[in-house]
């Protein structure tokens, strides 16, 4: 069972972090975040991406990690610490 928190703080809270994500996605240029939101918002496959974009699989692999890696550094997760 998932235990999430209720209440109006925890409602803002994730209303904030949706919008956090949304400008963070924004802000990546378009192939990545074309990629992105493919996979991780739309849960289409590699093959899948390839055929809506028209590029290789192994392109899209790498807009892959290089969008994740990007918008993490965006959201404050780039790992400075």
């Amino acid at each position: 069972m998932v235990d999430r928190a209720s209440g109006p703080e925890a409602d803002l809270a994730r209303i904030q972090a949706a919008e956090s994500l949304g400008e963070a996605l924004d802000r990546l240029a378009v192939e990545f975040r074309e990629v992105l939101v493919l996979r991780e918002l739309e849960g289409l496959s590699y093959k899948e991406i390839a055929q809506v974009t028209g590029a290789p699989i192994g392109t899209v692999m790498s807009r892959l990690a290089r969008g994740r890696r990007q918008l993490a550094i965006a959201l404050g997760a780039g790992g400075a610490d």
